[in-house]
């Protein structure tokens, strides 16, 4: 399992940095004394380690702590009275989450009324509803991208990996385990751009993941139009992850296209994060033929992966 940047000796702007940076894969990494601080620390296996150690009791805590200040109410409660919205399917401490404006609408066939939540995120292990078959290949991309960047062997996997009905291998559960797919919103929409998002519930969804999912990879999907004409999300976007929207830190120009890569490096708290613009939403061109998003998660592996 590749392990995320070493920022112990990082300026205030690590950014500047980033040409030094070395990601080692440390599949040898002594995981037997791990504790709960390590859930959201630089190391990814360690923090699944500390994940999969996890008393019950602790992680009811922390998925408490999720919950609060959550303004979406569900239609009916879980066993235990708390669900979680419909749209965020995560782990309690994912490396990577990649972020939409709203779930969309392409359920998988006979699904013809779908459930208004989904489960609480679980430790050390992925979120039911990541092995989710939408029909128009959502979750197979991103699932991809997650792999890519994750597990070192993605590459031998197939471009479907666990939809081809294959048992996926134990590397990529381990890199499900420790990934997110937030949305702005909960509504289905066909369209993004038909997406009315409730800026009360984004504000929730932001700082969730950035004092709470704490990952260190952060791609938005799509977003950049919603940001463009709705002032009050922009703000509450630039004013919780600390950052200019209209100047990134770096970009660089998908290959063979008129796309680019957008990126941010920001500290929330002590920790450092990478918020990307990826340059187009999984189901708009060029990305509609999967090899080209394939291509794109490649690209953007090797420019942070050394």
């Amino acid at each position: 399992m590749r392990d995320r940047y070493d920022f112990s000796n990082s300026k205030p702007n690590p950014y500047a940095e980033r040409m030094k940076r070395q990601v080692t894969a440390r599949s040898d990494e002594d995981t037997s004394n791990v504790n709960p601080d390590e859930l959201w620390g630089e190391s990814a296996s360690r923090r699944l380690s500390a994940a999969r150690s996890l008393p019950r009791s602790q992680l009811s805590d922390i998925q408490q702590e999720l919950l609060d200040g959550c303004p979406w109410k569900p239609a009916d409660l879980g066993a235990d009275g708390r669900v979680w919205p419909y749209g965020n399917a995560t782990s309690i401490n994912p490396m990577l989450v990649t972020l939409g404006a709203s779930p969309g609408n392409s359920p998988r066939a006979g699904d013809h009324e779908e459930p208004d939540h989904l489960e609480l995120p679980p430790a050390g292990s992925p979120h039911p509803h990541v092995h989710y078959q939408d029909t128009r290949g959502y979750w197979d991309k991103v699932r991809y991208l997650v792999r890519t960047m994750i597990t070192p062997t993605s590459g031998l996997e197939s471009s479907a990996g666990y939809d081809e009905g294959q048992a996926p291998s134990k590397e990529t559960m381990d890199a499900y385990a420790l990934f997110g797919n937030m949305n702005l919103d909960t509504g289905r929409s066909g369209s993004a751009a038909g997406v009315g998002i409730d800026c009360t519930f984004a504000n929730w969804v932001l700082r969730t993941i950035e004092g709470r999912l704490r990952p260190r990879w952060l791609v938005c999907l799509g977003l950049k139009s919603q940001l463009d004409r709705n002032r009050p999300l922009r703000q509450a976007f630039e004013s919780i992850l600390k950052l200019d929207l209209s100047q990134p830190h770096e970009q660089y120009r998908l290959l063979e296209s008129k796309y680019y890569f957008r990126e941010w490096e920001v500290r929330t708290g002590k920790a450092p994060l990478t918020v990307v613009f990826w340059p187009n939403h999984p189901s708009r061109y060029p990305f509609m033929d999967f090899r080209k998003w394939r291509d794109a998660c490649e690209q953007f592996k090797d420019h942070h992966i050394r």
